[in-house]
C-alpha cells in the first residue's frame, strides 16, 4: 500500500501501474505546478491504444488504427469513458488489433436515413 494515499485511489493507481507493465508511455499536462491530466499511449499490432485521465472519475480510453492517425479526425475502433480503473482495465483486456475478438470497425452506422438515389 502506498503511504499517505487515500484507499479510494488504489484501484485507479493499480490500473495505471498495469498499463506501465503493458508497455504504455506517458505524458502529463502540467499547469502552475499541478498535473491537469495524464495521457497514456502505446502502439502495437498496427493500433494505438490511448487513455487520458483528468481525475479518478473522469477518464477516456480508445483504440485507433495507426494507419488512420494521419487523417484529420480518426474514428476509434473502440472507446470508453468512466473511471480510471474501469476504462484502463477494459483497454488492457482488449485482444491485440487484428486478433479474433478485437474491435475492428471504425465509426458506427448513421441514424440518418437517406434515399437510395442519394447514397448510390
Amino acid at each position: 500500500m502506498l503511504s499517505g494515499v487515500e484507499s479510494s485511489f488504489l484501484p485507479h493507481l493499480a490500473a495505471i501501474r498495469a498499463s506501465v507493465r503493458a508497455g504504455f508511455r506517458f505524458q502529463h499536462v502540467p499547469s502552475r505546478g499541478e498535473v491537469l491530466s495524464v495521457h497514456g499511449f502505446r502502439a502495437s499490432h498496427g493500433a494505438m491504444d490511448t487513455y487520458v485521465a483528468h481525475d479518478r472519475h473522469d477518464a477516456t480510453a480508445a483504440r485507433y488504427r495507426l494507419a488512420d492517425l494521419d487523417r484529420g479526425t480518426p474514428q476509434p475502433l473502440w472507446q470508453r469513458h468512466g473511471n480510471v480503473a474501469d476504462v484502463v482495465t477494459e483497454l488492457l483486456e482488449l485482444p491485440p488489433h487484428g486478433a479474433p475478438g478485437a474491435p475492428g470497425r471504425t465509426g458506427s452506422a448513421s441514424a440518418l436515413w437517406l434515399p437510395s438515389h442519394v447514397v448510390a
